[in-house]
């Protein structure tokens, strides 16, 4: 006789993992940086939506062959597959497997040498930054340097990107009051590495006297107001001086050598 227990159906047993390894994950994200890697390979450097910046291998993508074709090309939005190293920590390499395209500005960016340096920078900047809160800002970005008519000059365009990095990060310029003691601006002297605005008490030395307005546009970018400062930014030179401000301010509280930033 059968027993009731005996009667029962096997149980499938559950599917073993490799020791070490785990499981892999979609995202969305884009490519900020690509290293060769053998005679095929490419070490790519991505900003996730849900993962922050990761580092994965894209398997002969390289190749004229290869199953990825130009969906890994920079000022594309992609949702790809990793397969995270079994390294703990960011020790190590995951493995890219799949690469689909949700959106791409490269067409309109390449084809245009000012918006091609200014999207390269804002990737850059992006690294800097490297954090998936700004991930949909770089989005925004992006797709704002791909329209037809551009209310902002590029440069600009990556200076407010630059802004609200700064802001999300803790360590945005005082455009207005003293960032020092808080005194009520504007204020003429602005010093980077004081934190932006200082007023005459707290001026320290090596503190600059910019032209008002290039601190004003900043201000302006910083909230968004860009029918107003693109007005302002019409004079190049107001432009170059803002962008030299926040490029200032940036180097002296980041320690990374932004060099394509650097370059507009």
């Amino acid at each position: 006789m059968t027993s009731a227990h005996s009667a029962q159906p096997a149980r499938p047993s559950a599917p073993r993992r490799r020791r070490g390894s785990r499981p892999s994950y979609r995202d969305e994200a884009f490519v900020l940086r690509t290293y060769k890697l053998g005679e095929a390979d490419l070490i790519l450097v991505l900003l996730t939506a849900e993962h922050g910046v990761i580092r994965a291998v894209a398997k002969g993508a390289r190749k004229t062959t290869s199953r990825f074709g130009a969906r890994l090309d920079r000022f594309s939005r992609v949702n790809v597959q990793i397969y995270p190293s079994s390294q703990p920590g960011n020790a190590g390499l995951g493995k890219l497997t799949d690469a689909a395209t949700v959106a791409t500005y490269a067409p309109t960016i390449v084809a245009d040498p000012d918006l091609f340096f200014a999207a390269s920078a804002l990737l850059e900047m992006a690294l800097v930054f490297a954090d998936s809160d700004i991930f949909f800002l770089l989005d925004v970005t992006l797709s704002t340097l791909a329209k037809p008519e551009l209310v902002l000059p590029p440069v600009s365009v990556v200076d407010q990107f630059v802004l609200h990095c700064l802001e999300q990060a803790g360590w945005a310029p005082s455009l207005v009051d003293c960032a020092q003691c808080g005194k009520r601006g504007p204020h003429r002297a602005f010093h980077p590495l004081a934190g932006g605005a200082v007023c005459a008490l707290c001026r320290p030395p090596g503190a600059i006297t910019p032209p008002t307005e290039a601190v004003h546009v900043l201000w302006l970018l910083s909230n968004r107001r860009d029918q107003q400062a693109g007005e302002i930014l019409r004079d190049k030179d107001i432009a170059a001086a803002a962008h030299e401000l926040l490029l200032s301010h940036v180097r002296n509280h980041v320690e990374a050598p932004c060099k394509a930033y650097g370059a507009l």
